[in-house]
């Protein structure tokens, strides 16, 4: 939560941003929300399909992210000059940008679902060996229009708006509560795999509507005076990084679609969606921090404004994401045995690995939004490039002998490089403030943290003890980061204010709790 309060110091008006704030925390909390849907929903299924269909969901998933990697365009530019010249009061040319932009990437994605409808049979028989499939295909087919086409430019123009809470509300009732609990109906009615692909479908379709019904509402009727080029011309770059990372997120179950039977992916999707939990959250801080960075700029303020705000950002998110990390690392093990069953528990070695590797970088969780808010976009595309390089490379020498371990550990020097990379133009640039303090006692507090959950379950173990390990955890870093001194006054204070009155009381109770009486 309180790397939420990040943008706090990226304007003059301190009350206006803690409202600002408080709008944003919105989106974190739904995607926390369907986050945890999904992981309670992919519990039950993997108990209703075989290891092999959780394998075959992989590789769908794996369609929609190439897909999204190179037919989805323009998403990062309509936030941009949605949000640039909203704060300049021009809304019909924001409408332009989004309208225009939302045109052109529907035209893209029309080719897209006729070869894929087409080319089922094809794509089942070939990366399933199983042509039975071919109608998952099909569907998935007309999905892709709504989740590539539509629903990516529709929610980067919400985010430039900073209509954060309309965001959440459908976000979290549509693509959350109904969209699992419709998944799950389907296939125990139908008893096929087939109805998980429906319920995507049927959830993205009305998403996208209501999302649609939201921007007609604030932009009027469409209009396309904004210059194409303008946008191509920015999300260029852009496009060449979204490629990398695409590459660099989904190299891992790439190489095992090739080295590992669909079971076994299966296994490693299984970990890949628990440690999706917290690149979940770091995707929401990330987008709200493009926002309010391309706001700081539109506002002509200096390079030093930014700089005051990234030592924010690596202060929060250090408070926030790394407990995530140390947390899900110690806990793997009964995690996976818990939501997914023991037939998936060979995932947590895995799971432990990515995990080490976030909690390194856990700091660093939203640098990146500095150089798309800079108009840095080709140093981002390089920077993307060099990580998917060296993962890609360490990857594909050690799937051959470790299979999903072996990826799991280039998946995890990915998420060191990247984050370095970043810290290391930054530093160049001479905009580079962050709050080492806060990172270093974080980081003992998580470590200790994690160290203690380990060795309770070494003395005790059972999966039906999570919710005791996660409660003792909390204790744990809390108790740390009082005894390290790492929260002070002011950082209560600004959470205060932003719980609200309503809220009060677990200000009082974090104060009493975190602050450390001399």
């Amino acid at each position: 939560m309180a790397a939420q309060v990040v943008m706090s110091g990226m304007s003059s008006s301190s009350d206006a941003h803690v409202r600002l704030t408080r709008g944003a925390s919105y989106l974190i909390v739904q995607n926390l929300g369907v986050s945890a849907l999904t992981i309670v929903s992919f519990a039950i299924l993997s108990r209703l399909i075989s290891t092999k269909e959780v394998g075959i969901w992989a590789v769908l998933g794996l369609i929609n992210a190439t897909l999204y990697a190179f037919a989805t365009w323009f998403p990062q530019a309509v936030t941009k000059y949605v949000a640039e010249n909203k704060s300049k009061g021009s809304i019909s040319t924001a409408a332009a940008a989004y309208y225009k932009a939302l045109t052109a990437n529907l035209v893209i994605y029309l080719p897209v679902v006729a070869v894929i409808y087409f080319g089922a049979p094809f794509l089942a028989s070939h990366l399933l060996r199983d042509a039975s499939y071919a109608s998952s295909f099909q569907i998935l087919a007309f999905d892709t229009f709504f989740n590539g086409g539509a629903l990516p430019i529709i929610m980067a123009a919400l985010l430039g708006l900073q209509m954060f809470r309309e965001t959440a509300v459908v976000g979290l009732a549509i693509g959350g509560f109904f969209r699992q609990i419709l998944i799950i109906l389907l296939v125990v009615l139908m008893r096929n795999f087939v109805g998980l692909v429906i319920g995507w479908l049927v959830s993205d379709a009305a998403m996208a509507v209501i999302y649609l019904f939201y921007t007609i509402r604030v932009f009027g009727a469409p209009r396309f005076d904004f210059p194409l080029r303008t946008l191509f011309r920015y999300y260029l770059p852009l496009e060449f990084q979204s490629i990398t990372i695409y590459a660099q997120s989904w190299f891992d179950r790439i190489l095992l679609v090739g080295y590992v039977p669909l079971a076994t992916l299966g296994i490693y999707n299984a970990a890949v969606t628990a440690f999706g939990v917290t690149q979940t959250v770091a995707g929401s801080v990330s987008s709200m921090l493009f926002s309010g960075f391309s706001s700081i700029q539109n506002q002509t303020q200096s390079r030093s404004k930014v700089r005051e705000s990234i030592r924010l950002v690596t202060r929060y998110a250090s408070f926030t994401m790394t407990p995530i990390a140390f947390g899900l690392l110690a806990t793997a093990k009964p995690s996976l045995a818990l939501f997914v069953g023991e037939s998936y528990a060979s995932g947590s070695l895995p799971l432990v690995i990515l995990c080490t590797g976030d909690a390194i970088t856990a700091f660093a969780t939203g640098l990146g939004s500095v150089l798309l808010a800079l108009g840095e976009t080709m140093v981002a595309g390089v920077i993307g490039s060099a990580n998917v390089i060296v993962s890609l490379a360490v990857g594909w020498v050690l799937v051959q002998e470790w299979g999903i371990v072996g990826v799991s550990v280039a998946r995890a020097v990915s998420q060191i490089i990247g984050p370095g990379l970043v810290i290391f133009m930054l530093r160049r640039w001479r905009i580079l403030d962050l709050d080492f303090g806060a990172i270093a006692k974080t980081f003992v507090a998580g470590t200790t943290m994690a160290i203690v959950l380990l060795a309770v379950q070494l003395v005790e173990y059972s999966k039906f003890m999570l919710p005791l390990y996660v409660l003792i955890g909390a204790v744990v870093y809390l108790v740390m980061l009082r005894l390290l001194k790492a929260v002070e006054v002011d950082d209560l204070n600004l959470l205060q204010r932003f719980l609200g009155k309503r809220l009060s009381r677990v200000g009082y109770i974090l104060r009493w709790i975190l602050l450390h009486s001399d």
